[in-house]
């Protein structure tokens, strides 16, 4: 099958057999849509999906809520999904309206209320204890998805898709861990499936359109169902037009999407037991789904291929695809799409570190659809990291004349260092930073110094992007005593027992870690946090805390260093008790904070009109800033 062929769901075309998955953006305001949500789904079909399912997370009752929620339920909702929808067909897709309701994987924070659920079984992901619904709370449920259905009717849904995922009360009753009910609602697989199969029954009734079912086919967590109940699972329910399938539970979540540090286990062999079993249209997908995985998942017997973290990496992928033109790369780190999202990060909202644009639809309009510039400035770009890089791609897109100077021998700066290990993935930002460049008209020099007193008046404007010291011990007075962390990375060798020190509290701590255990090294962490590289992002940091105490790794939390004597003895105390230890290992390695390298940036501004910096020249930051600030300044010039 061909991934641009045309489908039809219950008589409902579709363009073709891309979907972008209903996906948790946060862009809604007082339980309504946003014009930015918006804008950030009617770009995917303007990318070429022919189906995009959301928004996500439209509640069904008011007994669950948030304020990153749209209230279907809500009447007075229906004009702003009218928007919605309106959007995404003027966008040349279809939509279909996923409607949920959390149960024991919410809180009740917003509303201060006690939340639903089959059981009295508590989420990992809340530790909030739900209230076991009543039989009259599961009519009101079952009155709900039916009326909330008919308002995404009403606003113009080319169809519904009731979430049975993560995140779902639907998928809390079929599942042996949260439901433990004794009466008809649970027990037997018949019997755990009634409330789903009911819910199905008062939405097909109440709508004309298809109603599908978002099912996790494994909950991957203790005591929940499993892959081998796949075919038991699905002979319980009936009623559902296409099944879209997925994995994971709101605890689990994590496992099922292959970020930094994990490789998630695929869906195929779930999808070809899955397509043997329903007579139905089946949408499928993997961990990562790319232009690679769509044909394993086609073979496996899905109809149509979902994709998430890629289309937020790249909205065009499936009009690339067509084309024959490689998109941007989903560089697996979860920085920004799950981060972002659900730990409130980065302004609570979804975005993606390689594409400021996400999220942001509705204020940056695409780089390609940008006038060519009215004046021809002749711009200068001093550092060949991933800043000056995009930078200099995107100004010379906008028809300025850029010349980039690099003073080592090869471009991509510290990725060069950091995409190895756990972190070989950010790999794939360079290679498309790199074959960007490659087909603009930049003028790349490598190997050139560039000091401030040789630069001419030549320039109108000058971009310093010169990064920020890899290395972080300078300054120290134990700095002859110790190994920079960046220089383990570089291969640096260690004495076979090794202290980390780490003060840096992020992923560099992780990644050199797992590159000590790997050397088989007697390695000990230290940090000032419960855990070392705590700032480390949610969906990352307890897969890589796993991997190093997996590994024999000792930490020593809680703890700031306070000495390194001359002999090498480490000297600490407990930041609460105050009490202290102390360490005397063979090498002691060092991860650190840095500053940014602004000394050419001041030095031209003395001399030179317009003279900017961007990246780690402004301060150093994660990677999403690098990228900003060049797409935000190569847009303003």
């Amino acid at each position: 099958m061909d991934l641009q062929q045309e489908v039809e769901i219950v008589g409902t075309p579709i363009s073709n057999r891309a979907v972008f998955r209903a996906v948790r953006t946060n862009l809604a305001e007082n339980g309504h849509p946003t014009e930015e949500l918006n804008e950030h789904l009617a770009a995917r079909a303007r990318g070429g999906v022919g189906l995009v399912v959301g928004p996500a997370k439209m509640l069904v009752d008011s007994s669950a809520s948030g304020p990153w929620f749209v209230d279907a339920y809500d009447t007075d909702v229906v004009p702003a999904l009218e928007r919605t929808a309106r959007s995404i067909h003027e966008a040349g897709g279809t939509v279909f309206g996923q409607l949920t309701h959390p149960g024991a994987e919410a809180t009740g924070d917003w509303e201060m209320q006690a939340q639903l659920a089959p059981s009295a079984v508590a989420s990992d992901s809340t530790y909030e204890m739900p209230t076991p619904m009543s039989h009259d709370d599961i009519e009101r449920l079952q009155r709900s998805f039916g009326t909330a259905a008919k308002n995404l009717s009403n606003a113009g849904f080319d169809g519904v898709e009731l979430a049975a995922g993560p995140y779902s009360i639907l998928r809390q009753f079929l599942s042996p861990k949260f439901n433990v009910r004794e009466d008809e609602y649970g027990g037997s697989w018949e019997n755990r499936a009634r409330f789903v199969n009911e819910v199905l029954d008062t939405v097909s009734k109440a709508i004309d359109e298809p109603v599908g079912l978002h099912l996790s086919l494994a909950e991957m967590e203790y005591g929940g169902y499993e892959y081998e109940d796949i075919p038991d699972l699905l002979n319980a329910i009936d009623g559902f037009d296409y099944l879209s399938v997925t994995v994971g539970t709101a605890s689990t979540y994590t496992q099922g999407h292959s970020g930094i540090g994990m490789d998630s286990p695929g869906l195929e062999s779930g999808i070809e037991t899955v397509s043997d079993i329903v007579d139905v249209p089946l949408i499928g997908r993997s961990p990562l789904t790319t232009g690679d995985s769509t044909r394993d998942l086609l073979d496996a017997g899905a109809d149509l291929v979902s994709f998430t973290r890629q289309l937020l990496a790249d909205e065009n992928t499936v009009q690339k695809l067509q084309e024959g033109v490689r998109p941007k790369q989903c560089i697996k780190c979860n920085q920004k799409c799950l981060e972002g999202v659900f730990a409130d990060a980065h302004g609570g909202h979804v975005e993606c570190v390689i594409n400021p644009r996400t999220g942001r639809e509705a204020e940056l309009d695409p780089i390609q659809s940008l006038p060519e510039v009215n004046y021809k400035q002749n711009i200068l770009v001093v550092g060949g990291g991933p800043a000056g890089m995009r930078f200099a791609t995107v100004a010379s897109q906008r028809g300025h004349n850029v010349t980039l100077r690099e003073r080592k021998d090869k471009l991509g700066g510290q990725l060069t260092v950091a995409a190895q290990g756990i972190l070989s993935p950010i790999e794939r930002a360079l290679e498309d930073l790199k074959s960007d460049l490659i087909e603009t008209e930049v003028a790349v020099e490598t190997g050139q110094e560039v000091r401030a007193k040789d630069i001419s008046n030549e320039w109108d404007a000058i971009v310093v992007a010169t990064g920020a010291p890899i290395s972080t011990k300078e300054g120290y007075d134990f700095e002859e005593k110790v190994v920079d962390a960046v220089d383990v990375l570089q291969g640096e060798e260690t004495a076979d027992e090794v202290l980390l020190i780490d003060e840096n509290r992020w992923i560099i701590t992780m990644q050199v870690g797992l590159e000590l255990a790997r050397r088989g090294t007697d390695l000990e962490i230290v940090t000032e946090d419960h855990y070392p590289g705590f700032r480390t992002e949610q969906p990352n940091l307890p897969t890589m805390v796993a991997s190093l105490q997996a590994q024999g790794v000792d930490f020593i939390g809680n703890h700031e260093v306070d000495e390194i004597t001359d002999d090498g003895t480490v000297t600490m105390h407990h930041i609460y008790s105050g009490t202290t230890q102390s360490r005397k290992p063979e090498t002691i390695v060092y991860a650190g904070r840095r500053s940014a390298n602004e000394s050419l940036y001041l030095e031209l501004s003395n001399g030179h009109d317009d003279v900017y910096r961007i990246g780690d020249a402004v301060s150093p930051r994660k990677l999403d800033r690098a990228y900003y600030d060049a797409e935000d300044l190569a847009r303003r010039l």
